[in-house]
């Protein structure tokens, strides 16, 4: 009873986010007596506090501050998902101000003007449009959107590789009435405003399965429920499962690749997704 008494005390001075480093593990109640002392000395943070004392890392406090101001992002030491997850693991790099500043026109160009679904398009495999779409429903989903992430690339997958998805279920099944559409969603735990809907079972007919009405129709009622859509899909050379895609969602962002598409490729894919009638939105150089 004295022990508790105790700690209830000390912790009527402990900060928000001394109370997130408790509830996170990162320190313990006995650490918060010596962190309180250090603050009132210093006149500092409590977080400045701690990480003077040597009890938490930069990283500790990046994350907790980003538990507080709702901003979810994952330390480096959470191998849960794959590394080409920029936006979660490298948050404030150079890099993910790319995926800001693209998101900002989506969401001038698209979003705002009403529209929620766009389409992720390469004119070749290799060229990063499922590293674009994953990365994009992060920053999204970390703006407080609820977003929805699809593979619509049901020739090769690779959504259920990067979000470490569980469910053998999918796209691909929904299509051809296999499973209801709820079983095959995947919250995803460390970002509370993500889902993604992997590509599912790979058909021998994806491109007859795009066309049935069914895909319209989950568009349209994920549009009900969700602020954005991200529709990840295979490259143009591939077939014209991409250009189907897009010319459902209505938009389009085009992605090329530094040293390795041609000028021509790039207008080859412009030409292809404008003659779907979907809008192009915006366009990515990619160089990962």
């Amino acid at each position: 009873m004295s022990q508790q008494i105790i700690d209830s005390k000390t912790h009527e001075n402990v900060s928000s986010i001394g109370r997130l480093l408790l509830d996170m593990g990162k320190i313990t109640p006995e650490d918060t007596d010596r962190i309180l002392r250090r603050q009132k000395e210093e006149g500092i943070k409590f977080g400045d506090a701690a990480k003077q004392l040597g009890l938490i890392t930069e990283d500790d406090l990046q994350q907790v501050l980003s538990r507080q101001f709702d901003y979810a992002y994952l330390p480096a030491a959470n191998a849960q998902y794959s590394a080409d997850l920029v936006a979660a693991y490298q948050p404030f790099s150079t890099q993910v101000e790319g995926f800001r500043a693209l998101r900002s026109q989506i969401m001038f160009r698209w979003l705002n003007e009403g529209f929620k679904a766009f389409t992720v398009v390469a004119s070749d495999s290799g060229e990063g449009a499922s590293y674009i779409a994953a990365n994009l429903a992060v920053v999204f989903s970390q703006l407080g959107k609820k977003t929805l992430l699809i593979d619509g690339n049901m020739r090769q997958p690779r959504q259920h590789k990067i979000f470490n998805l569980k469910q053998s279920f999918g796209l691909s099944d929904i299509l051809a009435d296999r499973t209801p559409g709820a079983e095959a969603l995947f919250n995803i735990p460390d970002f509370p405003n993500l889902t993604v809907l992997g590509a599912g079972t790979v058909p021998p007919n994806p491109q007859e399965l795009i066309g049935r009405q069914n895909f319209p129709q989950l568009i349209k009622y994920a549009s009900s429920i969700f602020d954005v859509i991200i529709i990840d899909s295979p490259a143009i050379s591939a077939g014209s499962d991409a250009q189907m895609l897009a010319s459902i969602s209505r938009g389009a962002i085009l992605v090329s690749r530094v040293h390795h598409t041609s000028i021509e490729q790039f207008r080859l894919l412009k030409n292809q997704v404008e003659g779907s009638g979907a809008n192009i939105i915006g366009a990515v150089v990619n160089n990962y």
